[in-house]
């Protein structure tokens, strides 16, 4: 099972445990839920890992002069 829709917009290690226990309260009866839930958080960790590569390259001086049109003299 793919819960990695879940977790694609995934921002911070807060909201992934929020989600996380959201599915504990839906599929902990289930046999397969300790294999579904480090899916999940393996998945979280690494939207978390992209979102923070994203605003770091977003914030980066290199970045911010690519953005900058050129001044006209």
């Amino acid at each position: 099972m793919s819960d990695h829709h879940l977790v694609k917009n995934c921002r911070s290690f807060d909201q992934l445990e929020k989600i996380r226990r959201g599915q504990e309260r839906k599929f902990r009866w289930r046999d397969d839920w300790p294999v579904m839930e480090k899916a999940l958080l393996a998945a979280g960790a690494e939207a978390i890992a992209a979102y923070e590569a994203s605003v770091a390259t977003e914030s980066s001086p290199a970045s911010a002069a690519t953005d900058t049109p050129p001044a006209s003299a």
